[in-house]
């Protein structure tokens, strides 16, 4: 938990970290977010995370209009105050405070929060259990918005499940994502994850999967698939930035293979190489 966190220009003790009932991610979820990686107390591919906070504000026509470079320094700040070596910053900007109506106006001043928390993240998971599910969020899912009652529902559905994620699948049947990850298959000793769509969000971690097997000559490729595709596969994982990689054994009730080509753990240790020298 963060003991100092960051709200519209103060830094304060976590217990006083408040915000006005009527900021907009309270009434209309009418904000965006980053998960940002802490290795070291350092920021984890802080570029990549910056740029798709960008374009989510752009899509969602939030204008924030001070120096986007400020937060670098800004959340170096949260992780100097709450002494985080290893774990978390969530980071978020909303519209900004105003009466409750759905419609609003440029004189908004939109709201930023930073806060911190401590995981231990880089640590190869133990391979986990999944669930299958129709998806049932919102049509833009490619932007990190803060509208996430979907996801949430179908994460307590597998955790119910005893299980660890939920991967969703279209009207089509094609496989989007899971609730926090992006989903990946390994087949013949080739990686495969379905494209990015509106859909689909376009996770930080899963950009730098491909630029790991890239590295290591794996082919990637970015493919349409089914949820027989992920129970015929060599290994599933998933990836974030709260987890980076996760290796699944079983989803529903089928059990899966568990890569017995290491392609896996190739990608893996390249992908903590990259973060070191990040």
């Amino acid at each position: 938990m963060s003991r100092v966190t960051y709200i519209n220009g103060k830094y304060l003790n976590h217990s006083e970290a408040l915000i006005s009932v009527n900021d907009r991610s309270f009434h209309f979820s009418d904000a965006v977010y980053e998960v940002i990686a802490v290795y070291n107390s350092k920021l984890i591919f802080w570029n990549d995370h910056l740029e798709r906070l960008k374009k989510s504000l752009s899509l969602l026509d939030i204008n924030y209009d001070n120096n986007l470079k400020v937060l670098y320094y800004k959340c170096n700040q949260i992780i100097k105050s709450n002494r985080l070596i290893e774990g978390l910053i969530y980071l978020q900007i909303s519209r900004g405070i105003a009466p409750r109506n759905h419609n609003w106006t440029d004189r908004i001043k939109p709201s930023l929060v930073i806060s911190a928390l401590h995981k231990d993240i880089f640590k190869n998971t133990r391979p986990v259990s999944l669930i299958t599910s129709k998806d049932i969020r919102w049509k833009y899912s490619h932007i990190k918005s803060t509208s996430l009652l979907g996801n949430v529902l179908l994460k307590q559905k597998a955790l119910k499940q005893n299980a660890f994620e939920c991967i969703m699948y279209d009207e089509k049947g094609l496989v989007t994502e899971a609730t926090t990850s992006n989903a990946w298959i390994i087949k013949n000793k080739k990686i495969f994850t379905p494209p990015l769509k509106k859909n689909i969000l376009a996770g930080v971690t899963r950009k730098k999967i491909f630029d790991a097997a890239n590295a290591l000559n794996i082919k990637s490729i970015e493919k349409e698939l089914a949820i027989n595709d992920f129970k015929e596969a060599d290994c599933v994982f998933l990836t974030n930035s709260s987890s980076l990689m996760v290796k699944a054994k079983k989803i529903d009730s089928y059990k899966l293979k568990i890569d017995k080509d290491n392609v896996y753990n190739l990608i893996y240790d390249k992908l903590i190489e990259l973060i070191r020298i990040e």
